[in-house]
């Protein structure tokens, strides 16, 4: 006599996560927790990429600045007539 049912339901209730619910949710919800944690990685690390860009272009427009009035002042001498 076999049982297929039984057979299938014995090899699926001998891992404790699958017989146990709760222990099952815990380790949904370890898995979430570490995606949510790298999320919040990539988003911080994200950030400090986004200061560093705006650190630089503050410079950079300093810089294009400062050559402006360089050049100006430079070619007054040159002004045509």
């Amino acid at each position: 006599m076999s049982f297929p049912d039984l057979e299938q339901a014995l090899v699926k209730y001998q891992d404790p996560a699958e017989a146990d619910k709760i222990t099952k949710i815990q380790r949904e919800l370890e898995e979430t927790k570490q995606v949510l944690y790298n999320t919040i990685d990539a988003v911080l690390a994200r950030g400090e990429k986004l200061d560093d860009l705006i650190d630089k272009s503050d410079s950079l427009s300093l810089q294009s600045k400062k050559f402006y009035k360089t050049a100006k002042k430079h070619n007054q001498c040159c002004e045509i007539m």
